[in-house]
């Protein structure tokens, strides 16, 4: 009842809107009836047009006049009509028939795309184009299991008995001001974000998915690594088949309907069609797909549409972008798209501020009312769109619709002990923002040589305030039941700036930590490797401590961090050699530097210590939403300067001083060659007057079986002993070919995957260079490496590397 009346209320809204503004409406179809989608309706004397939506219902608010409105869709002839506006609201269907395909010469196609990749190396362009940008975006269930979705649940999400439904809708109105015709920044005027769920779907992204076909390579960040190659590319030819099958008129404009199509298979290609303007060798629209043949990731398929329209400078640009994917994962048949619309496009000029950001919501005021989209909208919403509208949202106050809050948290915040076993289980109270994490028994329950069995027992407790305000608070409690020590500590962060990424920190109480502070072994993995193995790799040592710092942006692409620590630090002992492996003789002391003694590795020491850093993002790209600021891929190496103190002052016995930089990029694009990522750090102690082993400069090792397959680790590098007190430096590269390699091979590439070959090298001052490469192959989470490790007179080490980056383990 609740819901009927809203959709009254929206209703009454509309014609009051509709009395106020003239309106052309109508249906649009094919010469057999069907309605058509995505049919541009455009008013060229005003530079306003609008788009029909997937029921082929469109409208389009005018004032009184006169108006020559072009109705047109790639695919079918454009029809223009003369319409005169006097009342409120005009009423017309339109009928488009379909381009009839004709024998033209086949040749033609491969002239006339070459015209069209020739033009765009031709200088002149206009310094900048200004205009409004409309963006939507939706995700659809197409098909779920049932005993995942129940009765109640379905209905409160608005599907169908079938469970098939929008569960995510969002739009935004933005204008722009940009150079080029790339279309890659707005600043945000309106925004309103609908869904079902809190937790998959984040603000609506829209504005970062540009897609410009001019371009050689193409990316679609949400879905690859690596690249799609345009058929407009500057070696288009090299991959593509072109023939022109139709031509058709439009106003004064002659239109090439050019089929594209890959030579080979199973390369990074589209397939589809090219409109191209005759004489003037620019797009007229697009209707481009891609297949699992072109190895996408998550998705089964893409289709892309995309219309263009001419300006006042003689160039045509984009008019509007839809994107659509599907796809098939476990049951789960989905399906979304993403839509951009355009309107008064225009050249403009640049001034001399630059930003970087590529869209910007105003904070205060970017929430808008049903009266405003009605008027602002360029498609209208279909009936599953204006469902979901208006019940997740009131015109008025935008409160959540309760019953689906409340039906959600209730199904949410049920325990199931599977998911609970391997990801451990949380509680959520969408009323207030709050939530409480409890880690899986595998990030519970552990065994080591020094604790025997025990128990590490974290809550996260979340609270997210107005304005994207976060408070993390993190106890930790742990007993070992062989040494019976107890620790408990507490871990507290508050992110007052979301903006800046601004955040203060502290932490303070007693733990066991790892003696190399990159890290080494879980405690779930150390436990496998210790009790079945007899390989006890993990080395601890127990501290009493407190420590504080704070991070945050001076700038955009400069982050400050700094913190000081006060500790008292004391060397542990083994107090089992408990292993399931009865023949191994691994098990070592747990002094890592003289691994048959039973020595301390440290004598008790108190430690006062300062860390700083400065991390400058060059040419920083950014987004601004309600939900905070989004670092965008980096475009440059990303550089990072460390300075670390012990300072002999309140009883602590440190006196040293180390600096060191790193420079560091994780996804440099190679094209359709995939993509490159690399780490490089190099440091010195400037003084070394006393300073313990947990003070030295630790590198992240991989002895185990198991591999995090992190850019700045190793794969079969000692976890301990070639920590250092000297001057060090260290290199690491890895390139991941996205399956251009295996996909060339029968049989192999059904499995889609994809490959990597790497090294790493280090200098540290005390024991001989180290090296090791690798390759390897991987399939979405799972990666399986093969290296070799050498290195002046030690002996070669080689074996098989898995990943093991699943959440929870």
């Amino acid at each position: 009842m609740r819901i009927a009346w809203i959709s009254v209320l929206v209703v009454v809204l509309s014609l009051k809107v509709s009395a106020q503004t003239a309106m052309l409406a109508g249906i649009i179809s094919d010469d057999k009836g069907k309605h058509l989608t995505f049919v541009s309706v455009w008013a060229d004397s005003i530079h306003k047009g609008t788009f029909t939506n997937e029921e082929g219902v469109y409208r389009l608010n005018l004032g009184p006049g006169i108006y020559t409105v072009d109705f047109r869709s790639p695919g079918y002839m454009p029809v223009v009509k003369i319409i005169k506006i006097e009342g409120s609201q005009v009423n017309l269907d339109i009928q488009l028939p379909r381009v009839p395909v004709t024998n033209l010469p086949a040749d033609n196609a491969d002239s006339i795309i070459s015209r069209v990749i020739a033009r765009q190396n031709t200088p002149g362009s206009p310094a900048a184009y200004s205009g409004t940008l409309y963006t939507r975006e939706l995700q659809r269930l197409n098909a779920v299991p049932k005993k995942l979705i129940k009765n109640v649940v379905a209905y409160q999400m608005h599907m169908a008995p079938d469970r098939k439904g929008i569960i995510n809708f969002s739009e935004s109105l933005a204008s722009f001001k940009i150079p080029s015709k790339n279309y890659n920044g707005s600043q945000i005027t309106a925004g309103i974000i609908t869904k079902n769920s809190r937790d998959i779907f984040n603000f609506n992204k829209v504005p970062e998915l540009h897609i410009d076909f001019y371009q050689n390579n193409l990316y679609l960040n949400r879905f690859n690594e690596h690249a799609f190659i345009s058929p407009l590319s500057a070696r288009a030819v090299k991959y593509y088949r072109y023939k022109l099958i139709a031509r058709f008129a439009d106003q004064s404009h002659l239109i090439d309907k050019i089929s594209v199509s890959p030579i080979k298979k199973n390369e990074h290609l589209f397939s589809g069609t090219l409109y191209i303007v005759d004489k003037e060798w620019q797009l007229y629209g697009v209707e481009l797909r891609l297949s699992l043949d072109a190895h996408i990731d998550f998705i089964d398929s893409v289709s892309i549409h995309q219309q263009y329209i001419p300006v006042a400078d003689g160039n045509w640009l984009t008019q509007a972008m839809q994107f659509n994917y599907y796809g098939n994962f476990l049951g789960f048949k989905y399906s979304g798209l993403f839509l951009r619309v355009y309107q008064d496009i225009h050249p403009d000029t640049l001034n001399n501020e630059t930003s970087m950001a590529k869209f910007y919501f105003p904070v205060k005021d970017y929430r808008k009312d049903n009266r405003f989209w009605e008027q602002n909208r360029p498609l209208i919403l279909t009936q599953g769109e204006e469902k979901l509208f208006n019940s997740g949202k009131s015109a008025a106050g935008f409160q959540m619709n309760t019953a689906l809050t409340d039906s959600l948290q209730h199904e949410n915040n049920r325990f199931r002990l599977l998911p609970y076993l391997l990801w451990g289980y949380t509680i959520s109270n969408y009323n207030n923002s709050t939530s409480l994490a409890i880690p899986s028994p595998f990030n519970t329950f552990f065994y080591n040589t020094v604790e025997g069995w025990g128990a590490d027992f974290k809550i996260k407790y979340t609270h997210v305030y107005e304005r994207q305000k976060n408070l993390s608070i993190i106890p930790d409690l742990r007993y070992g039941f062989s040494d019976h020590q107890f620790n408990a500590n507490v871990f507290t962060n508050y992110i007052y700036n979301s903006f800046r990424k601004a955040s203060v920190y502290m932490r303070a109480g007693t733990d066991f930590l790892d003696l190399n502070n990159t890290g080494s072994l879980s405690l779930f993995l150390n436990s496998l490797s210790t009790l079945y193995f007899g390989n006890n790799y993990l080395k601890l040592y127990q501290s009493r401590f407190v420590m504080a710092g704070t991070s945050g942006e001076i700038a955009n692409g400069v982050l400050l961090n700094g913190e000081f620590e006060y500790a008292d630090r004391n060397s542990l002992f083994n107090t089992t050699t408990h292993t399931f492996n009865k023949d191994s003789v691994d098990i070592t002391s747990n002094n890592p530097i003289d691994p048959n003694s039973k020595t301390p590795l440290f004598p008790r020491y108190r430690a006062l210590t300062l860390r700083g850093s400065v991390t400058f993002t060059f040419d920083q790209q950014y987004a601004i939403t309600p939900e905070g600021k989004f670092i965008l891929s980096a475009k440059y190496p990303i550089l990072r300067l460390n300075y670390r103190k012990g300072i002999p002052a309140f009883g602590s016995v440190l006196n040293y001083d180390m600096v060191s930089a790193d420079v560091f990029m994780n996804n440099l694009k190679m094209g359709i060659y995939g993509y490159t990522a690399f780490s490089i750090s190099a440091g010195k102690f400037l003084n070394t007057r006393n300073l313990y082993y947990p003070d030295y400069y630790h590198f992240h090792g991989g002895q185990s079986f198991f591999y995090d397959a992190s850019t700045s680790g190793f794969h079969f590098l000692n976890y301990y002993t070639y920590s250092t007190d000297k001057a060090f430096f260290e290199a690491h590269a890895e390139h991941n070919f996205t399956g251009i390699l295996l996909s060339r091979l029968p049989l192999i590439k059904k499995l889609h995957l994809e490959e990597i070959i790497g090294g790493s090298y280090l200098a540290q001052g005390t024991l001989p260079a180290y090296e090791e490469v690798y390759v390897g192959v991987k399939r979405t989470v799972i990666r399986l490496d093969y290296g070799l490790a050498f290195g002046r007179f030690t002996k070669v080490v080689q074996g098989f590397r898995l990943t093991y980056n699943f959440p929870g383990f």
